[in-house]
């Protein structure tokens, strides 16, 4: 699996620096800072539990153990480049690749982001002796990897046998449960769903109606086989693993050719197609269905880094915007303007901080005006309808702030936005100016 923005210790350790610089941002506030509102700043950013417990996950840990079980021709191996993104696992289009159980890893440089057992498939492992039975061998090869996750793995347009897996799997399942004393999580993979009618939509964004359709009435079809037999499963889905290669140079390369590539050009194979369907949503499940919390950590942070960084800078925006809203309630008529530009020159910095770039309040105030936020022309007669709603709270209790806390809201989380887009997502100026104006839109709309 490849970054092609940095490395991934990189990225973790700009999250770390990202908590850190929040505390030295808070203590480093101007003097005009009411205490209050430094106290109130502190409790709810580093006292946010989510954004405590993802700290903890950058510190403590591990890849996450993941067990593949299924019969050959259902895509393992497919599936072992479709997680990581990268070929790592043979593949071939005519013949069964793993001879025998086999661990993959998947990397970034020398890190090991992820670790995927790979057995021969069910009813086709041999036992070796008369002791000891196929059954038994492949179980004793599960309890010694012990994974966090087993992914139970069917073909969709192949339908046979499959009471026989389950029945098996559910063997496998309480021997597992028997050494480990646990239950071993399982989710249900129905695999190259790119074959269904018509078979000629590969690009998922191109599936027609009727194809989804289809899909859908398959997983209804297993999820029926496997409640009727009596295996618990945490989640079935539907997925395609579908990806054609590319060497470095952009030769496009069949599957049973690559073999016969030099190691480099294997080790560096790109993708040229990207046929994937449903992957997306098969790792949100297995994030939530590993029970281990450093192995849950340890697949957020190899295969959705760019997701949770994206999350964590959402999650500090709705943090600030709803931080600028409580500030805006209070009766100050004017130097709430001067503190809620200090707040989201501070929600820039910190979003910045996460790309990997050390900017300053002063910078980050730069970047507020840049967009048209509390300095600019159209913003300044909304800042003074804000100040002036308050006088009406001596008139009419409570009807100004409700109006100024909105406003500071919106401002806010458009600000916040637009941060995100430009530092972030690594958009334009032009086009964070853009996400800017389109947040106030929305905002106002709703």
């Amino acid at each position: 699996m490849k970054d092609d923005k940095m490395k991934i210790e990189q990225r973790l350790q700009n999250m770390k620096k990202f908590y850190i610089k929040a505390g030295e941002l808070i203590d480093k506030l101007p003097d005009a800072i009411p205490e209050k509102t430094r106290s109130m700043l502190k409790d709810t950013i580093l006292g946010d539990k989510d954004l405590k417990r993802l700290m903890e996950g950058i510190d403590s840990h591990r890849p996450p153990r993941i067990f593949l079980i299924g019969r050959t021709g259902v895509g393992k191996s497919s599936m072992i480049n479709a997680l990581c993104g990268s070929y790592v696992a043979g593949v071939s289009d005519t013949k069964s690749c793993t001879e025998g159980a086999q661990i993959y890893e998947c990397k970034d440089g020398d890190r090991v982001l992820m670790e995927i057992l790979d057995t021969r498939g069910i009813a086709e492992s041999e036992s070796l002796d008369d002791k000891v039975t196929a059954e038994e061998m492949l179980i004793e090869q599960i309890n010694e990897f012990s994974p966090d996750v087993a992914i139970f793995m069917l073909n969709c347009t192949h339908r046979d046998d499959v009471n026989t897996d389950v029945e098996f799997l559910k063997k496998v399942s309480k021997e597992y449960a028997k050494v480990n004393k646990l239950q071993l999580p399982i989710v249900v993979v129905i695999n190259k769903c790119d074959e269904m009618a018509p078979s000629r939509f590969k690009n998922p964004v191109e599936y027609p109606e009727n194809k989804i359709n289809k899909i859908n009435e398959v997983v209804q079809y297993y999820k029926g086989i496997i409640v009727k037999n009596g295996l618990k499963i945490d989640n079935i889905i539907a997925v395609s693993s579908l990806i054609d290669w590319q060497t470095p140079d952009g030769m496009e390369i069949d599957v049973d050719s690559i073999k016969n590539l030099p190691k480099y050009d294997i080790d560096n194979l790109q993708i040229a197609f990207d046929g994937r369907y449903g992957i997306e949503e098969l790792l949100d499940i297995l994030e939530e269905a590993i029970l281990d919390f450093e192995a849950q950590m340890g697949l957020r942070m190899a295969s959705r880094l760019n997701e949770v960084v994206k999350r964590l800078a959402k999650h500090l925006n709705n943090i600030f915007s709803g931080i600028s809203a409580t500030v805006a309630l209070t009766p100050i008529p004017v130097s709430d303007i001067y503190i809620l530009l200090i707040i989201q020159s501070m929600l820039v910095c910190l979003i910045a901080s996460l790309s990997g770039r050390d900017i300053s309040l002063d910078t980050g105030k730069e970047f507020i005006f840049s967009m048209g936020g509390i300095a600019g022309a159209g913003y300044v007669f909304r800042l003074i309808a804000q100040q002036a709603s308050k006088f009406l709270n001596a008139i009419f209790i409570g009807s100004g702030s409700a109006v100024s806390s909105g406003i500071a809201y919106i401002g806010t989380s458009a600000i916040g936005k637009a941060a995100i887009a430009y530092y972030i997502e690594n958009k334009t100026m032009d086009e964070a100016k853009k996400q800017f104006e389109k947040a106030k839109q929305e905002h106002n709309k709703s």
